[in-house]
C-alpha cells in the first residue's frame, strides 16, 4: 500500500472540476487543461459514477501535467453498490495512476442519503456498513481511501459523526484501514471571518452539539479542518492527511465576497501546515464559467515547478540555467508523439518519473513546443522529423530528442 503524502507535497493548490461527469471529452480538456496549468494545479477532484470510469485519457493528461487527480464517487446512502460491483472500477482507476478516491459525501446531512435511509436508527453504522466494504476494496486496489467531507455542523453534527465512527472503526478491527485513511473538510465560512474557530475545542471548550455559547465560536467555518482533526487525534491518538474542498465559498454554491476569496488564496497558497493534502478551489462558477477564484489563482499562485529546469550536460556555460527570454513563455516541453490510434499508453508510463522531478509543460504540439525555452522530445524520426527539430532549433529552442524503446527511453530519462 503506497504511503499518502508522497505527492505534490510542494504544492498543495488543487481545484474542484465539474460537479457533473458530462464533461470528459477530448474538447472539455482542450479547454481546462491549459487554464489548470496556467493557475498551478497540482490537484484536480473529479466526480466519478458507480457504472463507468472517468476515461482513462482525460486522467492520463491531467497526470502528464503534473495535476493529480482525486476521484470523488458521491453515492447515496445506503443504495452503494457493493465491493465486488466496484472492483473493476477501482482497480482501473489504480491502474492508470490514481492514488486518491473519496466514498461518499455528507453522511451526516440528509442530502447524502434517501429519505428511508436517512430515518434508521443508527446512523454511524449503517453508514459504516456500507462505507468499510468499498473502502477495504480501495486499499486493496492500492488506492488511499478519504473519508467523506462531512455537512458543517449538518443535521447529525459533524464532529460526533467523525467521532463515532472512528470509534466503531476501532471496534470492528479496521486497524489497516485507519492507518491509511485521508480526512476531507468543506471550508465554507458562513459568512464567518477566517479565524473563526481557530484552536478548535482546546480553545472553545463551551461548546455542545447544537449549542454554541454567545461568547464562543465553532467548527462551523473556515476552520472546520482543525476541528476534524482534533477530533481524530482525540480518538485515535494521532494526525490524519486531509484534503480541503470549496475553498472561497460562503456555503455550497455560494461564493465569498472578493475581499474574502483574495484572503483565503493568500492564506491557503502559503500554507505551511505539514496535515493537508491539498486544498481545493471550485475550477468553475455556477454557470459553468471560470471562477472568479480561478483568476486570483491565476494571478497569485504560478506554477513554481515549470520554472524547474532540465539538468543538461554542465559546462562554464550551462551550469547555471538562464532565465528564458520574453518571447519564450514556457520554460520547458516535454514533446510526446500522438497516433490516429491515441496516444501510447507505455510513452506516458515512462515519462512519470521524468515529470515528477522536472514536471515540465506536456503536449502533442510541435507548435506549442516551438513557445518553450528547452524541448524534450520522446520519439524517432518517424514521429517528428529532423526537419521539424530543425525548426525549433531555428527558433532559438534548446531541443534534445530521446528515442529507442521504452526501456531504452525510460533509462535515458532516468539519466537526467
Amino acid at each position: 500500500m503506497q504511503t499518502v503524502l508522497e505527492t505534490n507535497t510542494n504544492n498543495r493548490i488543487g481545484f474542484q472540476y465539474f460537479p457533473d461527469t458530462s464533461h470528459y471529452t477530448s474538447s472539455d480538456l482542450d479547454t481546462w487543461l491549459p487554464l489548470l496549468t496556467e493557475c498551478g494545479a497540482s490537484w484536480l477532484v473529479l466526480t466519478g459514477e458507480a457504472s463507468r470510469a472517468i476515461p482513462e485519457t482525460f486522467i492520463s493528461a491531467l497526470m502528464t501535467r503534473g495535476i493529480e487527480p482525486i476521484i470523488h464517487l458521491s453515492l447515496i446512502l445506503p443504495d452503494a453498490p457493493s465491493a465486488a460491483d466496484l472492483r473493476v472500477l477501482l482497480r482501473a482507476y489504480a491502474s492508470w495512476g490514481v492514488k486518491y478516491v473519496i466514498l461518499f459525501d455528507r453522511p451526516n446531512s440528509r442530502a447524502g442519503w434517501t429519505n428511508s435511509g436517512w430515518s434508521q436508527a443508527n446512523l454511524v453504522e449503517s453508514f459504516l456498513d456500507c462505507f468499510l466494504p468499498l473502502a477495504n476494496e480501495c486499499l486493496n486496489s492500492e488506492l488511499n481511501v478519504v473519508f467523506p467531507p462531512l455537512e458543517p455542523g449538518g443535521n447529525y453534527w459533524d464532529i460526533s459523526f467523525l467521532r463515532n465512527s472512528l470509534l466503531s472503526m476501532q471496534r470492528r478491527g479496521q486497524k489497516n484501514l485507519l492507518d491509511h485513511l485521508v480526512l476531507s473538510s468543506y471550508t465554507y465560512t458562513y459568512g464567518h471571518p477566517l479565524d473563526w474557530g481557530r484552536g478548535g475545542s482546546e480553545r472553545w471548550s463551551g461548546n455542545k452539539p447544537y449549542s454554541t455559547p454567545a461568547d464562543s465560536q465553532d467548527q462551523i467555518g473556515f476552520n472546520n479542518a482543525e476541528w476534524l482533526q482534533e477530533t481524530a487525534r482525540l480518538t485515535c491518538g494521532r494526525d490524519y492527511p486531509i484534503v480541503l474542498l470549496s475553498a472561497g465559498l460562503e456555503s455550497a454554491g455560494v461564493p465569498a465576497s472578493a475581499a474574502v476569496q483574495q484572503e483565503v488564496v493568500k492564506h491557503l497558497s502559503t500554507l505551511s501546515n505539514p496535515s493537508i493534502l491539498a486544498a481545493t478551489f471550485p475550477l468553475v462558477s455556477s454557470d459553468g464559467a471560470l471562477s472568479e477564484i480561478s483568476g486570483l489563482l491565476k494571478h497569485t499562485t504560478p506554477r513554481t515547478a515549470s520554472a524547474i529546469p532540465l539538468a543538461v550536460e554542465e559546462t562554464a556555460e550551462t551550469a547555471t540555467p538562464a532565465t528564458p527570454a520574453a518571447d519564450f513563455p514556457i520554460r520547458h516541453y516535454l514533446l510526446l508523439p500522438a497516433y490516429e490510434w491515441g496516444v501510447s499508453d507505455w510513452h506516458l508510463d515512462v515519462i512519470k518519473p521524468f515529470v515528477r522531478k522536472y514536471q515540465p509543460t506536456v503536449g502533442f504540439s510541435i507548435q506549442e513546443a516551438a513557445l518553450a525555452a528547452q524541448v524534450t522530445v520522446i520519439g524517432g524520426v518517424g514521429d517528428f522529423s529532423d526537419d521539424a527539430l530543425t525548426s525549433l532549433r531555428s527558433r532559438g529552442c534548446q531541443v534534445e530528442r530521446i528515442s529507442g524503446d521504452g526501456t531504452t527511453i525510460a533509462t535515458q530519462l532516468s539519466e537526467r
